[in-house]
């Protein structure tokens, strides 16, 4: 990121959120949107490249997960319970 985060209280972050907006698109800027007396993070906007970034790492952590359950599954290290029988548990 180019420049430090901008901090906003919620109504500031709600009058600006155009410009926020566009230095988010445009400048790779990240705007922290603050709550309360202790001026909390509720909120952030941020350049859309960043939230990308950050699904792609999910999604990777999510193939390894998958990968090792399956592991586990076919090597006999896993408990494997039917579905027919989690649904009826569940009363589905």
């Amino acid at each position: 990121m180019s420049t430090e985060p901008v901090e906003l209280t919620v109504a500031d972050a709600r009058n600006h959120f155009s410009q926020r907006v566009n230095r988010a698109a445009f400048g790779d800027e990240i705007t922290y949107v603050t709550r309360g007396r202790k001026h909390e993070r509720v909120a952030a906007i941020v350049p859309i490249e960043l939230v990308e970034a950050y699904e792609e790492l999910l999604d990777e952590q999510d193939g390894r997960v998958a990968h090792q359950r399956l592991e586990e599954i076919r090597s006999g290290d896993a408990e494997v319970v039917p579905a027919e029988d989690v649904a009826k548990e569940l009363g589905l």
